[in-house]
């Protein structure tokens, strides 16, 4: 996260660190390392609608890096690997399994909780780095980012990585940021209702990025190798599913710094202050605050 830190240009003004700001990471879970939970605790609440567990965990260890760079404190690490918003609140919501696959069922009632108690948590931004490229399931992830986006939260959306369909849902949806990986540099044409609009909206770095290790992560995935362990508390994964919580976290930054912003403004602000490459668009957070 150091490098990528860099790479965005994450100097936001003195004291915005997006302390007040909930994220709802909707992921594998979240182990409780200290780099979210030492004092202040900023974890404030964990659902889990795949087990119905009801105490925090991560089974497969992808939420837990996920939302190290969202929010990490990066305690373990001397600050070294913080998160884009180190002071954020963090609202657990685990719709993906240990193996990290899910079902439109386990988001829809995610979907459905985070419409229902949005206010209590104040929840502004919803963290989505999962996507799928099933057509019998697309439109309904879909149009439950759209659902969360109209009752005024911040949705950011994984493009996925390099599908060969394309984005992935529900990154497909037009009001949504649809968060890439910057290497990919790879934008597509998508149609609905006869308009024409290009995605992603908006590229963060997603390579070789070092963040927090749960407890119980997983190594079975092929790109998943203890030689990516660093420093024991953290681990390198790389994907636009690590790019988009930085994205997440530049939110939650804006929004500390001018709470009245609606969701179209925060898109519209970081589309507009990022470093533009023809078509392509990186995250830049220093200049953000210009604008906003």
């Amino acid at each position: 996260m150091n490098i990528a830190a860099k790479t965005i240009r994450c100097r936001p003004p003195d004291g915005i660190d997006g302390r007040n700001i909930c994220v709802a990471v909707l992921d594998t879970g979240l182990c409780p390392v200290k780099d979210f939970s030492l004092p202040p605790n900023r974890i404030v609440c964990f659902k889990d609608f795949v087990n119905g567990k009801s105490q925090i965990y991560d089974d497969n260890g992808h939420g837990t890096h996920v939302s190290g760079c969202l929010g990490s404190c990066g305690i373990m690490s001397g600050g070294l690997y913080r998160g884009v918003a180190p002071s954020c609140s963090i609202a657990v919501l685990k719709i993906l399994d240990e193996s990290g696959s899910g079902t439109a069922g386990w988001t829809y009632d995610a979907v459905n909780w985070l419409l229902a108690n949005h206010q209590k948590y104040n929840i502004r931004i919803v963290n989505m780095s999962v996507g799928s490229s099933d057509k019998s399931i697309s439109r309904q992830l879909s149009a439950s980012a759209a659902a969360l986006w109209e009752k005024g939260m911040v949705v950011c959306a994984a493009a996925g990585n390099n599908d060969p369909y394309g984005i992935t849902s529900p990154g497909i949806n037009s009001s949504v940021i649809t968060v890439g990986s910057w290497e990919d540099k790879k934008m597509y044409r998508l149609k609905y209702n006869r308009k024409i609009y290009l995605k992603p909206d908006i590229f963060a770095p997603g390579r070789d990025i070092v963040s927090c290790m749960a407890d119980d992560f997983s190594f079975d995935g092929s790109r998943r190798k203890k030689d990516n362990i660093v420093g024991g508390y953290y681990v390198k994964m790389s994907g636009s599913s690590m790019a988009t919580p930085m994205v997440s976290g530049a939110a939650a930054l804006l929004l500390q710094y001018n709470p009245s912003l609606t969701p179209n403004q925060v898109k519209e602000i970081m589309v507009g202050a990022s470093f533009k490459n023809q078509n392509q668009r990186l995250l830049n957070v220093e200049e953000m605050f210009k604008m906003a």
